[in-house]
């Protein structure tokens, strides 16, 4: 079985969660995010990290690299019926993402955990932010 299909989707799926990774880090540790994630730190539903090393490798491999490996595969059999331009590749993948990832995740967490709302809105307008970014990246690369 020849592979050579998977080259491309797995450099860029590397390249974008290099991409998001570093965006991420942006959004989410700036000083307003972070004065938002410390109010809430002692809550029972916010998980606690004591090694932060340890919580960004797990953070970028499990929650960056992986998916953007599946999105970026995902991508390569849906492009064919995508538009050309990539502003509109870009805000129709994104919003597929929004749709498959945000929405589904952030629903199922407001409903059945006690997850504070703030954070839950944190993650909702990051969320979309790094799907647009996702989808960006990977309709220039590809």
């Amino acid at each position: 079985m020849d592979l050579d299909f998977l080259i491309l989707p797995v450099k860029a799926g590397f390249v974008t969660s290099l991409v998001w990774f570093v965006i991420g880090g942006v959004l989410y540790m700036n000083p307003l995010v972070a004065r938002i994630y410390k109010k809430n730190e002692k809550h029972p539903g916010v998980k606690k990290w004591r090694n932060v090393k340890e919580y960004l490798l797990k953070m970028y491999v499990f929650g960056d690299l992986i998916q953007c490996l599946i999105f970026a595969l995902i991508y390569t059999f849906i492009s064919p019926i995508l538009p050309t331009n990539i502003v509109s590749k870009t805000i129709i993948f994104g919003l597929i993402l929004i749709g498959i990832k945000i929405y589904p995740r952030l629903s199922d967490m407001w409903l059945q955990t006690t997850y504070p709302n703030e954070l839950l809105l944190v993650e909702f307008i990051n969320g979309t932010i790094g799907s647009f970014v996702i989808a960006f990246v990977l309709a220039v690369l590809m």
